[in-house]
């Protein structure tokens, strides 16, 4: 019986390589002072996003009750990834060993919801990642991020090959499994383990550290 071929390697981006939670609470700390709100300690604002508490509530503990969240919300993404707020995103420590280890192994490509495909390569050249990925594939997340995420994935991995997505929100787990592909869900970034949890991935792990222990478990490494 023919082996099995090597599954790709899906990676999202933002959470799961980059540490963005300083990006985004600048983001938010600005448009919320201009709102006239006071603007939460970082670690207050990422706890309520990682829990996915909506951005009402978010505001009214900035001392913006009844706040305009169209307005603001318009504002966060007109910020978000422009090149000043790209500027304090970091890389998470295990990213490029690991990314250098997986890379010799899988075929590896990269499916973001971003918006600009120029920012996303740009900061991708600036931290050397874009060698280590056949395909980028990128676009807004829509209404629906978790089917715009599913159909990104198809464009990367060849009919009948299976598929391993790797990232930190319920739209990476969700893409996952309506394409039949094994998820690992990382906690590092948006979305907190009892949230992710609730979304069934195949392996809910702490960070990218631990994602060659999940395909070792998984029998693909």
């Amino acid at each position: 019986m023919p082996a099995q071929r090597p599954p790709t390697l899906v990676f999202d981006l933002d959470g799961t390589l980059l540490d963005v939670s300083a990006r985004h609470h600048h983001v938010y700390s600005t448009v919320c002072a201009s709102l006239g709100g006071e603007p939460l300690a970082r670690a207050d604002y990422w706890h309520l996003k990682r829990q996915r508490t909506a951005w009402s509530e978010i505001l009214a503990q900035s001392g913006l009750p009844g706040a305009d969240v169209t307005e603001f919300e318009v504002k966060f993404v007109e910020l978000i990834e422009l090149p000043d707020s790209l500027g304090f995103d970091v890389l998470f420590p295990n990213t490029v060993p690991v990314l250098t280890r997986l890379a010799a192994t899988y075929r590896c490509t990269l499916v973001s919801l971003r918006s600009s495909p120029t920012a996303l390569r740009a900061q991708l050249a600036v931290f050397a990642l874009t060698p280590f990925f056949d395909i980028i594939e990128n676009s807004p997340a829509g209404v629906d991020p978790a089917f715009q995420k599913a159909r990104l994935i198809r464009k990367t991995v060849p009919d009948d090959d299976p598929g391993v997505v790797i990232g930190d929100s319920e739209a990476d787990v969700g893409a996952a499994n309506a394409l039949g592909y094994l998820s690992i869900a990382v906690s590092s970034g948006i979305r907190d383990r009892d949230v992710l949890e609730r979304e069934h991935p195949g392996y809910l792990v702490d960070d990218l550290g631990d994602v060659e222990d999940a395909l070792r478990r998984a029998k693909l490494l």
